[in-house]
């Protein structure tokens, strides 16, 4: 769930999995493949396809990539599960301004940054796994919980991921942890700073509309 207040409503659009609106830019990718079972992959066409709209998206937008098994995992029995192609799908969104890959399928909620490792990652972009919300599949200590990412979209960059768990005593979510994402505007393609990117933006509006 991404909390966008600041983002009206009659601003997103939507077309093929993607989102765009005054406050954030997110890709919702099909990582199923019937061959694999339970497995997941990313292939090369959509690895490009992804890089390329995150290009697209405007200095002050939060870039969320969306897949369904993780790109990072924190066990190492959770291993097996990692999506096929997921180093170079992650560099390249990396390169290409992407700010939080979110994932699921493991049923386990935490945030991890993702910088350096395997896939040489030279800026920083976050990894942010879902648990389990409404199903019995829950993971011991992890009970049922969702995720709020909140989001401005001004300065300072700041991307707050907010872990909400079911608490059976008053039968509500409970806020139990809120992680506060560091974001990074410098990329291979734009490497201008954030602050050089927000001043273009309000020296030129007609070229950097949010709209």
């Amino acid at each position: 769930c991404i909390n966008r207040s600041c983002a009206p409503r009659t601003a997103n659009s939507t077309r093929r999995g993607i989102e765009t609106g005054v406050a954030s830019s997110w890709f919702r990718v099909n990582t199923t493949r019937p061959w694999r079972h339970v497995d997941g992959e990313v292939s090369a066409r959509q690895v490009q396809r992804v890089a390329q709209r995150l290009q697209r998206a405007t200095p002050l937008q939060l870039r969320i990539v969306v897949t369904h098994q993780p790109v990072q995992v924190i066990r190492e029995q959770d291993a097996e599960n990692l999506l096929h192609g997921h180093e170079a799908a992650v560099r390249e969104w990396s390169e290409s301004g992407a700010d939080v890959v979110m994932g699921g399928h493991i049923h386990l909620p935490y945030v991890s940054l993702l910088r350096g490792g395997p896939a040489g990652l030279r800026r920083r972009i976050w990894a942010v796994q879902a648990g389990t919300a409404l199903s019995t599949r829950v993971r011991r200590n992890a009970p049922n919980s969702v995720n709020i990412l909140r989001y401005a979209g001004v300065l300072p960059q700041t991307c707050v991921v907010e872990r909400w768990d079911f608490d059976a005593a008053s039968g509500a979510f409970q806020r139990v942890d809120a992680t506060a994402l560091d974001l990074e505007r410098r990329t291979a393609s734009s490497p201008a700073t954030l602050n050089e990117s927000h001043a273009a933006a309000t020296a030129q509006p007609a070229r950097t509309s949010l709209k």
